[in-house]
């Protein structure tokens, strides 16, 4: 029976995945600590702040920190110190909170979505909520997209503000769908239907090629109906996450999905993905909006592409997509007059100047909506329209499309991809992949709690 290969299958990984606590992932620099209320001679007080950005998310990010401290921080006599942790950036954290060692925690930590468990009990979390509710504050809620604030809310108060963020897209190859007179898809079932013409009819290998892990499936989960959850407790974001909640909506996704594996068109794997659509072997791939940037240079002229929000499950689904990506946490080590500097310094990352600097070299979505107005947003969608699409989907997306806080991410991660991948070859069936997602996760999620006793 292909369900009984299909556990086989999936049973190592997550046997080794399930019972990775907090903490797990690459080893960070524990050495980015400083004491408690550190003030200089001159009296300007020390923030540190730890990220796990590289490349050229690492300058931006220094960029930021930067301006922070020439402007505001030099006004105000506050100076950030940058310390790069290894992503996912939680490791030296969770040795530091085991003992309490606060001369070894940051007062500003980036944390991604799926690393929000971490601290979302943490009696030292500051909650953004509250220091957004006092006076004097230099950026309100209001400025933020309303999903991307939903998406880093439990009960209703927002933990973190949302920092660096990127969305799912659909990419196409405007000239593929020009050949064969087609239009972008909105829906599955569109999508399939066109996929075995653009193979046959234009110089494409395949008509689609996505990898479907937890991000993919988790937008095409939430993104049904008016916003549809994951999880049991709205995806964590009204208690935690202990259950799959999806049973209905994962198997209308598969059903339609299922369309897409009988074109016989379709590539489940990710190979060298951004590379193949710029030489135009996949006619359309599903990928994040940070990648805008990259293949914008890897294509130059050679053809026209586009972006569009992900095709629907239901053509009556607002759809849409969830921000992905992370924020910043505020902790407190003690010294409340360093949790009033590092606030500071965290309403200037969400600033309306701090957060257009991510759009042009990144691709990542302003989320102060207030970025659109400054003339170096206006001038990066000018030469770059494509960088207008993720802000606009945002937009326009229902707060109940949430990003789900799912203990132990990479090993759900691992059991949606195994799953999806066998179904992506046509190895498993509708009935067989929903039972291996639903219980694989689910076994995960027991394991993952009674792991860190509760």
């Amino acid at each position: 029976m292909k369900l009984k290969k299909m556990a086989a299958a999936l049973a190592a990984g997550t046997a080794l995945l399930s019972l990775t606590g907090c903490g797990a992932g690459a080893g960070g620099n524990s050495e980015g600590g400083s004491p408690v209320g550190a003030v200089s001679e001159d009296g300007t007080r020390e923030v540190v702040f730890w990220h796990s950005m590289d490349g050229v998310y690492a300058e931006i990010t220094q960029k930021q920190v930067d301006q922070f401290n020439e402007t505001i921080g030099k006004e105000k006599k506050i100076h950030v110190t940058p310390v790069f942790q290894n992503w996912p950036g939680t490791e030296a954290l969770t040795a530091a909170m085991s003992t309490d060692d606060v001369e070894n925690m940051p007062d500003v930590i980036q944390l991604y979505g799926e690393h929000v468990s971490l601290v979302r009990d943490y009696d030292r979390l500051v909650w953004a909520e509250d220091m957004l509710s006092k006076e004097g504050n230099s950026v309100a809620k209001e400025d933020l997209i309303s999903n991307a604030v939903s998406s880093f809310e439990i009960d209703d108060r927002l933990a973190g503000v949302p920092w660096s963020v990127s969305t799912l897209l659909l990419y196409y190859n405007q000239d593929y769908l020009d050949q064969i007179g087609a239009q972008v898809p909105a829906t599955i079932d569109e999508m399939a239907s066109i996929l075995g013409t653009l193979k046959d009819e234009t110089d494409a290998q395949y008509g689609l090629n996505v990898r479907v892990s937890l991000f993919e499936l988790g937008n095409g989960i939430a993104t049904q109906g008016q916003g549809t959850y994951l999880g049991d407790n709205e995806s964590g974001h009204s208690g935690k996450m202990k259950s799959m909640a999806c049973e209905e909506a994962l198997e209308a996704f598969l059903t339609e999905w299922q369309k897409v594996v009988d074109t016989g068109a379709y590539k489940p794997t990710n190979d060298s993905i951004n590379e193949e659509f710029a030489q135009g072997l996949n006619a359309m791939a599903i990928m994040s909006s940070s990648r805008i940037p990259t293949i914008k240079e890897l294509v130059g002229d050679s053809f026209n592409w586009g972006v569009a929000p992900i095709p629907v499950v239901n053509s009556t689904d607002d759809g849409g997509a969830y921000p992905s990506g992370s924020g910043l946490f505020l902790l407190n080590r003690g010294d409340e007059e360093t949790v009033n500097a590092a606030w500071e310094f965290e309403q200037y990352m969400i600033s309306p100047e701090a957060q257009a600097m991510w759009l042009d070299g990144a691709g990542y979505i302003p989320v102060n909506k207030n970025s659109s107005e400054l003339e170096s947003c206006q001038k990066a969608m000018e030469e770059t329209p494509q960088l207008a699409v993720p802000g606009e989907v945002l937009m326009g997306t229902s707060e109940n499309v949430v990003a789900p806080f799912v203990p132990n991410s990479d090993g759900v991660d691992t059991v949606i991809k195994d799953a999806m991948l066998m179904f992506g070859n046509g190895e498993a069936s509708v009935e067989d992949t929903k039972t291996a997602i639903i219980d694989g996760c689910n076994q995960i999620f027991n394991d993952y709690y009674r792991a860190n006793g509760e």
